[in-house]
């Protein structure tokens, strides 16, 4: 078995660094609203038994996922967002399939310093540090992602078979893992346009770029058998998880092929429905919004959370760009970061810190040569005795260190507060955890009854069981917002619910009853020996009072 050279124990050492900064305190922050969503789906799909992909719900692999964890009881919080954080805490891993072939390799990948300080940037940009830790899909297509172009890089520089269908086994996962997938596909267009475009831009003759691009058709014509195969690599991981469950019987069939269905075509019209033609077709469900605004608040995530990896990667492209070096795989992750700050925030719904990680992820690829640069510069400063050139270095890093960990201590481990920039404002603050300590200890003594009460138009519906799974009904949507994210500790604690419009309606007292502020002393006083707790179910404006017997 072959040793590990130097750069490749470091970049081990360093994703174990992320894996532990990841795991630390997992589930010490309550669920956010997303979270919840996510988390009380998968329970009910395992209490239906069935599961179907849902595009209103997100991609299918945290379902999925998720449903095998839960099945084992491991439906806490740490333990749901498990997953998630051993993607990111493994992703540093991928910078290797950025590493150069040789060292001598022109034009070719990462050195071994940048190497290294991809991996850093992996391990430690506060953006991918924090959603690693949130139960959310944004992180695993940004890590798919990055994992299929560098093993595609690979492949490419040395003609592997084994590089390229685990690159092919990468997109598949990402597609799985949310409907950004789509603009992943176009930033990556975009990005090999532009590519390949730069060789026009020098001034390279004519002829010579034609017999590039010539070039480059029968390389891909000679290995279209093993592109074929990668091809039904990426389709087979695909369809494995946007399969229903609970919905074969293998002595049927028919059951066989309309689960097939539901999965493949189901699924591509289903997802075109509703994140593609459904957001222009009024009044069914529309989402139109403003460009500008969107692309200036994920800006706005990325300069204040991120800024010393946005500097870094602007110095490292422009370096590879205006200083002779010019390597395709760095500046075509500088396009796809660039081409996502525009696309991401025209695909997605709504104006939120999340949307970075998307720009952030490539991003780190030409930061790492601008910091791989920057500590380079300090050790020939060092080495020839030039110390104002050193100690420019030397502050620059030490400027990139202290911001990075200001963030991090201020917003991924700290309580969250109303003006953070990550958590988004669906995030319950520290206190919520009182109330849901309390919720669970008290449901479970009333056996065939209600355990939890919703009391107040804003949070009752008609029927329960429309709740069991997406899309939900409209007449009962607003009911469900506002519930999230209590309802996946009620489900978690397999608490029975039901709701009703007013206090007045209330026949019984339940162990638990769950009420808006406004009816909070009508409630107050059909209860004997309750606990009230007001929780902030979001850092802003999301408030609920709960009554638990004591």
């Amino acid at each position: 078995m072959r040793r590990l050279d130097r750069v490749e124990r470091a970049v081990v050492a360093v994703a174990a660094v992320a894996l532990a900064v990841r795991l630390d305190g997992l589930g010490a922050r309550p669920f956010h609203w997303d979270e919840a969503r996510v988390g009380y789906w998968t329970l009910r799909s395992l209490e239906t038994g069935a599961y179907e992909y849902r595009p209103v719900a997100g991609g299918p692999f945290l379902y999925v996922v998720g449903r095998r964890l839960f099945a084992l009881g491991l439906t806490s919080d740490a333990a749901a967002r498990l997953p998630v954080a051993l993607i990111g805490g493994l992703l540093p891993l991928a910078a290797l399939t950025f590493r150069r072939v040789r060292d001598d390799e022109p034009g070719g990948g990462l050195s071994g310093a940048e190497t290294v300080s991809l991996a850093l940037l992996l391990a430690l940009a506060p953006p991918l540090l924090y959603y690693s830790r949130v139960l959310r899909g944004d992180l695993p297509l940004a890590a798919f992602s990055l994992v299929a172009v560098g093993f595609a890089w690979r492949a490419h520089r040395l003609e592997s078979r084994r590089a390229l269908y685990a690159g092919a086994a990468a997109f598949g996962l990402a597609l799985t893992t949310s409907g950004f997938a789509l603009a992943v596909l176009g930033c990556w267009l975009v990005a090999a346009v532009l590519t390949v475009d730069e060789a026009r831009i020098r001034g390279d003759p004519p002829r010579a770029i034609r017999n590039r691009v010539r070039a480059g058709v029968d390389a891909v014509a000679e290995r279209s058998v093993a592109l074929l195969r990668a091809a039904v690599v990426t389709v087979a991981v695909a369809i494995a998880f946007y399969l229903p469950r609970g919905r074969v019987d293998l002595a049927e069939p028919a059951s066989l092929l309309a689960a097939l269905e539901a999965g493949t075509v189901g699924a591509i019209q289903r997802f075109l429905a509703v994140r593609v033609l459904g957001r222009h077709a009024p009044p069914t469900y529309t989402n139109d919004h403003a460009l500008l605004p969107f692309v200036a608040g994920t800006a706005e995530v990325l300069l204040a959370a991120a800024l010393p990896v946005v500097g870094l990667a602007f110095w490292g492209f422009f370096r590879e760009r205006y200083a002779g070096r010019s390597r395709p795989l760095v500046n075509f992750a500088a396009y796809w970061a660039g081409a996502g700050l525009l696309l991401f925030p025209l695909a997605t719904e709504v104006n939120q810190p999340w949307v970075a990680v998307h720009v952030l992820a490539p991003a780190t690829v030409p930061a790492a040569v601008g910091l791989a640069a920057l500590w380079n510069a300090a050790r020939e400063s060092l080495a020839a005795e030039e110390v104002a050139r050193l100690t420019a270095a030397l502050l620059l890093l030490s400027a990139a260190g202290v911001q990075t960990g200001a963030v991090v201590a201020g917003e991924v481990y700290d309580a969250p507060e109303a003006g953070d920039t990550l958590p988004g404002y669906a995030q319950p603050g520290a206190e919520f955890r009182a109330a849901a300590t309390a919720m669970t200890a008290a449901v479970g003594g009333n056996p065939g009854g209600v355990d939890v009460l919703y009391v107040g138009a804003d949070l009752a519906v008609a029927e329960e069981s429309t709740l069991d799974r997406p899309p939900v009904p409209a007449s009962a949507q607003d009911a469900f917002s506002a519930r999230l994210p209590f309802t996946w500790y009620v489900e978690r604690a397999d608490a029975e619910t039901a709701s009703v419009d007013a206090p007045d309606g209330m026949a019984s007292a339940p162990p638990v009853v769950v009420t808006t502020p406004e009816h909070r002393r009508a409630v107050a006083e059909r209860l004997s020996g309750y606990e009230r707790y007001t929780v902030e179910q979001g850092l802003t404006n999301r408030r609920l009072v709960v009554f638990v017997a004591s």
